[in-house]
């Protein structure tokens, strides 16, 4: 117990903690606000049948599929298979995290469509 009291006294410790929680704290509220951008995105190409506001949408879905990647792809990845050394073996794991990108987007756009498409029945624009 002393130890743990200890560390909450410690400024240096502290202050590392502060700045991973900062740093979570931003990555979701990145994430959410990226999901509302689409979701309206879809909901007005929903409601308004327009051409403009359906390329919005595919628009805005790229993007949020490259922030996606940059979390998946350009930060360390997740190491599926432990430390590759090899060649081939580099090339599965990032095509492993490639595949889990993939799927992380499709889960996202999936959600965002339900969503938007339960709001736009309840506001009657469908």
């Amino acid at each position: 117990m002393s130890r743990l009291i200890d560390k909450l006294t410690d400024q240096t410790w502290r202050h590392d903690m502060g700045r991973r929680f900062e740093a979570l704290a931003d990555e979701i509220f990145q994430v959410i606000r990226w999901v509302l951008i689409v979701g309206f995105a879809d909901y007005l190409a929903r409601a308004h049948d327009a051409a403009i506001l359906t390329l919005t949408y595919w628009a805005l879905s790229a993007l949020l599929f490259g922030y996606i990647a940059s979390r998946f792809l350009l930060r360390p990845e997740i190491p599926f298979l432990g430390n590759p050394s090899g060649r081939a073996a580099r090339l599965a794991q990032s095509a492993l995290n490639f595949l889990l990108c993939v799927g992380v987007f499709l889960l996202t756009l999936y959600a965002i469509s339900d969503l938007t498409g339960a709001i736009a029945a309840y506001r009657g624009a469908l």
